[in-house]
């Protein structure tokens, strides 16, 4: 029988105030800074005074006066510089190069602490709680890049920069360099990074968890925007109307005490601090691009999106989502400053109820539980605020919702001691279990086990681009002796990293390392890792060598 795992406040099926009036008037092209293109709605002066700048003031290079492009990524590294070297922050702030993009850009990381510490491991060492900030995964969403630059510098020599007496703070104003220069979504190598959290395909995520392996957060703040039109306009007739779209981590087995943090004291911190300027919030949610499906979903259930996985490590985490996509540089610094105010109040809960995020911290690293190969979510209807394309007036629309915040386990497998891998299947992943959290002890010496071993016995067919995935494999485990050899690996899951480690190693689990092909073996039927139940682990421990244990999910 299932369990749900999820309890909803209700809290984010309000619309606070009235609804915006937006009119479509026309659409077309206009190019942005680095030469991509950007299909839009324009907006006619009447609908862009619906969506009046804030009386925030901000300074970052694209919200100069008269400025109609956004920030380059040269503006970018002299921004950074200056609040680098300049004396009055410079004494708060250390800015990292973590490395370079396909497209040739720096992945930039700034540290912010009151001592202002100049590496990974000095900043570890202050104990404080630390929040990251990450901006612009999807190149094409500027707004939340932008805020992250506002932020560093109220950090550094500003409003904030109080809070870094009981937090530190890492900022990665722009995730996706090359795809912030281009204007695309995806990255200079075709792909979202944004679903790449588990498996780390690409440069970009690989570069970000080795500094998280450093740096384990304790919240994590994604910093996204959201379509305006588009589908909406075709499949309901009207336009997003509210501001700001919020939502923490949907994955079935995210610890349950890091989930009600962030919707039961972060996301009403939120909500209460935009609503004075005016702005609206509501749960974020996509639709399909199938023409004619009028449904909508709360955000995935993926392992390998960013605000899942950093939950999935025992951070805290909350997607932000500007009302931003498909309308150009419209309503600019709006769309800023409602990032900018959103993690100013994320950041400010967090100071102030830093014992609580620790003990909840504390309870998700002892929940350590079998692992969720396939659940079921919620379906329900909602009432989403609209406004009609044509006419600007505002409308709600009933629609079908599928809520991923409501969850059911329906086919779990009995957490194992741990996963042996084969020396040569070793060198293929070991990259991708370091950055999972793995402490990886080696055997020295051969030795005769009790293992349980995959068969795969179908492919079942699946949408590789869904949200809410489901497995391509499905297998059978059978009990067997097999002979293991010095060099090979052994990877224990009884620590905070065990679940992302067992999400990946178990072949049938959505988004698993075998899923994504990365595991390989000569036996088309055969996976080449086996699980090691408990009982067999005491033989194990007399021939291998294993480093201590590192347990993320315990830094303050």
């Amino acid at each position: 029988m299932g369990t749900v795992l999820s309890v909803r406040s209700g809290f984010m099926q309000i619309v606070h105030g009235g609804l915006l009036a937006v009119c479509l008037t026309a659409s077309g092209a206009q190019g942005q800074d680095g030469g991509g293109v950007e299909q839009r709605y324009v907006q006619p002066p009447k609908v862009l005074a619906l969506y009046p700048d804030l009386a925030v003031g901000l300074e970052t290079p694209a919200l100069r006066l008269g400025r109609t492009t956004y920030t380059t990524p040269a503006e970018v590294d002299v921004f950074l510089d200056r609040l680098a070297s300049t004396p009055a922050s410079s004494g708060r702030l250390a800015k990292l190069v973590l490395g370079m993009t396909p497209g040739g850009l720096p992945l930039h990381a700034l540290l912010l602490s009151r001592e202002g510490v100049k590496t990974p491991d000095d900043l570890a060492q202050l104990g404080r709680p630390i929040v990251w900030l990450i901006g612009q995964q999807h190149g094409n969403e500027p707004a939340g890049g932008e805020a992250m630059l506002a932020l560093a510098r109220a950090l550094s020599d500003g409003e904030l920069t109080p809070l870094l007496d009981t937090l530190s703070v890492v900022v990665i104003p722009r995730a996706n360099p090359d795809g912030a220069a281009a204007n695309t979504r995806e990255n200079s190598l075709g792909t979202d990074i944004n679903r790449d959290h588990s498996t780390f395909s690409q440069p970009e995520t690989r570069l970000i968890h080795r500094l998280a392996r450093l740096l384990p957060p304790a919240i994590v703040v994604d910093a996204h925007e959201f379509t305006v039109g588009r589908r909406w306009v075709e499949k309901l007739g009207g336009l997003q109307a509210v501001d700001l779209m919020l939502l923490s981590s949907t994955h079935p087995m995210t610890p349950q005490p890091l989930r009600t943090l962030s919707e039961e004291l972060f996301q009403p911190a939120v909500v209460a601090a935009i609503t004075p300027f005016g702005l609206r919030s509501f749960v974020y949610h996509t639709t399909s691009s199938k023409p004619g499906e009028r449904s909508i979903s709360v955000g995935g259930t993926a392992p390998g999106i960013a605000r899942n996985a950093f939950a999935l490590m025992g951070a805290v985490t909350l997607l932000l989502e500007s009302r931003g996509v498909g309308v150009g540089r419209d309503s600019y610094q709006r769309r800023v400053a409602t990032h900018y105010i959103a993690s100013k109040a994320i950041l400010e809960t967090a100071a102030a109820n830093v014992h609580y995020l620790r003990a909840a911290r504390s309870r998700a690293a002892d929940l350590v539980p079998d692992v969720i190969l396939n659940h079921t979510v919620a379906r329900t209807t909602t009432q989403l605020p609209l406004v009609a394309a044509a006419t600007g007036i505002e409308k709600v629309v009933t629609i079908d919702l599928t809520d991923t915040r409501v969850v059911t386990g329906t086919e779990r497998r009995v957490r194992p001691a741990g996963y042996l891998v084969r020396a040569e299947q070793f060198l293929r992943i070991g990259a991708q279990l370091e950055l999972l959290g793995a402490s990886t002890c080696t055997l020295t010496g051969d030795v005769d086990l009790n293992v349980e071993s995959y068969e795969i016995v179908g492919h079942p067919p699946i949408d590789r681009r869904a949200i809410n995935p489901g497995s391509s494999l499905r297998v059978r485990i059978q009990a067997e002796v097999e002979t293991f050899n010095a060099g090979d690996a052994y990877i224990p899951v009884d620590h905070p990293a065990g679940t992302r480690l067992m999400l990946a190693l178990e072949p049938d689990a959505p988004g698993s390392l075998s899923a994504q092909t990365l595991v390989h073996t000569n036996d088309p039927s055969a996976i080449a890792i086996v699980r090691l139940p408990l009982g067999a682990l005491p033989l194990l421990m007399n021939v291998m060598s294993c480093p201590t244990l590192a347990n993320p999910a315990r830094t303050p």
